[in-house]
């Protein structure tokens, strides 16, 4: 149970955030959002809480529990698409992609919820092997707290090892020999602090630079050619040196390690 009261996330919602807010419809939320406004099992504040140039965030409420959560929705630009496994953009990204996450996380757990819903980009990406529809996604605390998760999974013959804490359903499956796998993750624009027992959102932060907010990649490298698929999700242009190394082929996630974005986690 989250240690923190409805009233008080609420409270923080409407009085901790200077921006000026992006109103929105229902028919601008992901399908599974409309859903269960539909059913009268949520609500949304339409008028939201936060918008920057990129992002914009909308108070979510359980109407069964009372909590409540965060609705991001991330402006799409280049070069947010889709890459094969020799490097060429085979399908580019506009739209949106939408995040969900909780006000409050309890700090005794050791997987926290983070669901990305990709029904808004355009057009719709694929899907990673048994995906389908919503991502849902886990970060440990440390994680969460830094802004940031990843997972790298390289089979025999390329490295063979298992680095970084991003679990749920991201494509790791790679058994056979020359396969890599990488997911990252990014928490754009938002700030979470512990409190010993909880994980609290505290507030949104503008001046976060980084520009990826989800990538997630399979291939092969038994070729030539090497062959295998990319997905990136991108709110801001991204300098070429950086560009090169995510999308690079067989560069995406080596050494990458979560890192801290204030001073004192």
């Amino acid at each position: 149970m989250r240690a923190f009261p409805v009233a008080s996330v609420l409270l923080l919602s409407l009085s901790a955030f200077p921006h000026v807010a992006q109103a929105i419809s229902v028919s601008e939320l992901p399908a599974t959002i409309q859903s269960c406004i539909a059913d009268g099992s949520c609500a949304v504040s339409y008028g939201g809480s936060y918008h920057s140039e990129t992002a914009s965030a909308f108070a979510m409420f359980s109407m069964q529990t009372g909590e409540q959560d965060w609705l991001m929705r991330y402006r799409l630009v280049s070069p947010s698409g889709e890459i094969d496994g020799e490097g060429a953009q085979t399908s580019a990204y506009g739209g949106y992609l939408w995040m969900r996450l909780a006000s409050v996380y309890n700090a005794a757990e050791t997987a926290h919820a983070v669901t990305l819903f990709l029904d808004k980009a355009t057009p719709v990406p694929g899907s990673y092997y048994d995906q389908s529809g919503d991502l849902s996604l886990f970060m440990t605390t440390d994680d969460l707290l830094a802004g940031s998760a990843y997972r790298t999974q390289a089979a025999p013959g390329y490295g063979d090892y298992d680095a970084g804490n991003l679990s749920g359903e991201i494509p790791l499956i790679c058994l056979a020999e020359g396969c890599r796998i990488d997911a990252q993750l990014n928490l754009l624009q938002l700030n979470y602090e512990s409190t010993g027992e909880s994980i609290v959102m505290t507030g949104f932060d503008s001046a976060d630079n980084r520009g990826l907010v989800y990538a997630q990649g399979s291939y092969y490298f038994d070729g030539p050619p090497p062959y295998g698929t990319r997905q990136a999700f991108y709110v801001s242009a991204v300098p070429e040196v950086e560009a090169a190394w995510l999308f690079g082929i067989g560069l995406f996630g080596v050494g990458v390690a979560t890192r801290r974005r204030r001073a004192g986690h």
